[in-house]
């Protein structure tokens, strides 16, 4: 009996790395606070609530190892050396 086609087909190909996806904005917002030379600094980006964006500013900053810290008032979010 003849063996029907199937639905699909398996390609072989290297799974890219993770780096290869690009820097992410809260990565470049961190690297140009940090170019910057200020001491602090009010970070406004469109269409992010305020807790995105502080939770999006801090994993940022884990995985650089800057010396900055994330802090939020009144629902506006800072940059601060530390």
């Amino acid at each position: 009996m003849p063996r029907s086609p199937k639905s699909y087909r398996l390609i072989p190909a290297e799974v890219p790395s993770l780096a290869a996806r690009g820097s992410s904005v809260y990565a470049e917002a961190i690297a140009d606070f940090v170019e910057s030379g200020v001491s602090s600094a009010l970070v406004e980006m469109s269409g992010r609530k305020t807790q995105a964006l502080t939770l999006g500013l801090r994993k940022a900053v884990a995985a650089s190892g800057a010396g900055v810290k994330v802090v939020t008032r009144a629902d506006q979010v800072y940059l601060v050396r530390v």
